[in-house]
């Protein structure tokens, strides 16, 4: 890695504590931080808001850990992005509502067979979740920054960073330099730090391999007004979720903003994911391949009959970069500056407020003790990459199974207990932290983070290994879907720590909810069957996901 050219202004005193780079969510949402925990932030962005973002769809997962480093850090406005009804009360009614995620897994040149779905719904006994307008909602954390005391220079392109033993000096494109003792970059894929620094892996080191191609349209028909409501016999609408259209090779994404009485946003977004090794880029137009492919599939077809796209297609070659070290003396790369994999369920969002969460209590306390060694932020990295390694797995290992609809069932199954267990552990975390006020009760959280937050319970870590392992066998051509498949439902029937009642380990049951009577059976369940460890986690996660509304 290259050194750090020194200052021609190294002699003077930073005037600026923290440098955050790139006003998205990530950023925005640190530097309120920061500021909150009486930091001086420069927030420096080379566009400006109101503006486009993906990152729409919210999880049980992510509003749980908003609201617990809104609690950690006495930034009480995260808790109003954490429920339906809160965004549209405090911030803005252009968001949609979420009440589950949708699947539906199609056949190149054949109708959706009916059969071949499966909803996950959000818990009634808690709340519904969000699709996030993200230009009015990143302009809204904007103003929250600078509540708190964040200064804002937006369309400022920084063009050089210099580092010396005092802080950096960062030059933009007019040639006005900024000191700072701290810089955080959290700007994406063309971060000024990682090109700087030469951080940027040449080659990704991800199994996962994808492109996408993205934007908001008007007209987009509601899935459920194609079909009798009967035809699947799901319990929510389509429509009041985000739908993944499944396929071989990739997946397309639906995420209505227009779809409860209250909006007053007629768009929706959309995005086309493909694996370019099974569909390679045809050339064209992003709107003639978004409309070449979908004439593949009839039922995905008639969906967008009469869409129209109301601001220009983004379209990315491989969309998957990572980075060599994100961590360093007086720097950080964090969130979509230090990588990136796929869209797939909405990870992105949870991420940054993982790295938001682990950061900002290290770097306010360097700033306090000047103390800014590399050391100090040892964890921040490791929590980085663990994530980006983790959501590779996932990625590859869904794209995997999207081969083969048996193949995708069974490994939906224990995807969706992973994540309903890690869930049931940071929803804990919050509770306890909420009532004691002691930071300590973090400490085993911060310790699952790296590992998508699963509990550390053997039997839940080796299935998880287990299902692992029965994909990439199947990715590398070494066992086929079905008998992957067959395995994967075998080790999940054996699994004494699956919760019987969201119907997981039902090989007939679609519909993965836990309404007031799987509740009820589930809280016995906890108490009479579970393994002690799992059964005090359920028990705890259920109680608050009942009282979280409050």
């Amino acid at each position: 890695m290259p050194h750090a050219t020194q200052s021609a202004r190294s002699a003077e005193r930073p005037d600026t504590d923290v440098v955050i780079l790139g006003s998205g969510l990530a950023g925005t949402a640190l530097a309120a931080v920061l500021a909150r925990g009486g930091a001086s932030v420069l927030l420096i962005d080379a566009d400006s808001h109101p503006r486009f973002a993906i990152g729409e769809s919210t999880s049980p997962y992510t509003s749980m850990l908003m609201r617990l480093v809104g609690e950690r850090y006495d930034v009480p406005e995260f808790k109003d992005l954490t429920t339906f009804d809160s965004v549209q009360r405090s911030v803005a009614t252009t968001s949609g509502i979420k009440k589950n995620f949708g699947f539906l897994y199609h056949r190149e040149g054949e109708r959706q067979r009916l059969e071949e779905c499966h909803q996950s719904l959000i818990p009634r006994t808690g709340h519904f979740e969000n699709h996030y307008f993200r230009q009015d909602i990143d302009a809204w954390m904007l103003n929250v920054a600078v509540k708190y005391g964040a200064r804002i220079r937006q369309r400022t392109t920084i063009v050089d960073i210099d580092f010396d033993a005092q802080g950096g000096t960062l030059t933009d494109e007019r040639g006005t330099t900024y000191r700072t003792r701290y810089v955080v970059d959290t700007s994406g894929i063309e971060s000024p730090l990682a090109s700087k620094l030469g951080l940027r892996d040449e080659a990704p080191v991800m199994r996962h391999h994808a492109r996408s191609l993205c934007t908001h349209m008007m007209n987009v028909t509601a899935y459920d007004d194609l079909l009798p409501r009967t035809a699947h016999g799901h319990p929510t609408k389509w429509s009041q979720g985000t739908l993944h259209h499944l396929f071989e090779g990739g997946w397309i994404w639906v995420i209505p903003f227009n779809n409860h009485p209250r909006t007053t946003n007629p768009l929706v977004s959309v995005g086309l994911n493909l694996d370019p090794r099974v569909h390679p880029d045809v050339g064209g137009t992003p709107e003639e391949e978004f409309r070449s492919f979908i004439s593949r599939f009839p039922d995905i077809r008639a969906q967008f009959t009469d869409a129209v796209a109301i601001r220009p297609w983004v379209r990315t070659d491989r969309q998957q970069y990572s980075a060599s070290k994100t961590v360093g003396a007086r720097w950080c790369l964090a969130s979509h500056a230090a990588g990136f994999v796929d869209p797939l369920f909405s990870r992105a969002l949870s991420d940054s407020f993982e790295i938001v969460n682990a950061l900002a209590w290290r770097l306010l306390a360097a700033l306090e003790e000047d103390d800014f060694s590399v050391e100090r932020f040892a964890y921040v990295e490791q929590l980085q990459l663990g994530l980006l390694r983790n959501n590779d797995d996932l990625a590859a290992d869904a794209y995997t199974s999207f081969a083969d609809f048996r193949l995708w069932d069974s490994w939906l199954r224990v995807h969706s207990l992973g994540r309903l267990l890690a869930t049931f552990e940071i929803g804990r975390a919050y509770e306890r932290v909420r009532r004691s006020r002691q930071v300590a009760d973090l400490a085993r959280l911060e310790g699952l983070a790296p590992d998508g937050g699963i509990p550390d319970h053997p039997p839940v870590r080796e299935l998880l290994a287990h299902v692992s392992e029965q994909m990439r066998s199947v990715q590398e051509g070494r066992r086929s879907g079905d008998i992957a498949a067959d395995n994967i439902l075998t080790a999940l029937g054996k699994a004494d720590f699956a919760p019987p009642g969201f119907g997981l380990t039902d090989a007939s049951n679609r519909w993965f909810d836990a309404g007031p009577r799987k509740t009820a059976d589930t809280r016995r369940w906890a108490r009479n069957s579970a393994p002690p460890e799992i059964g005090r986690l359920v028990a705890e996660g259920l109680s608050l996901l009942s009282n979280k509304h409050l």
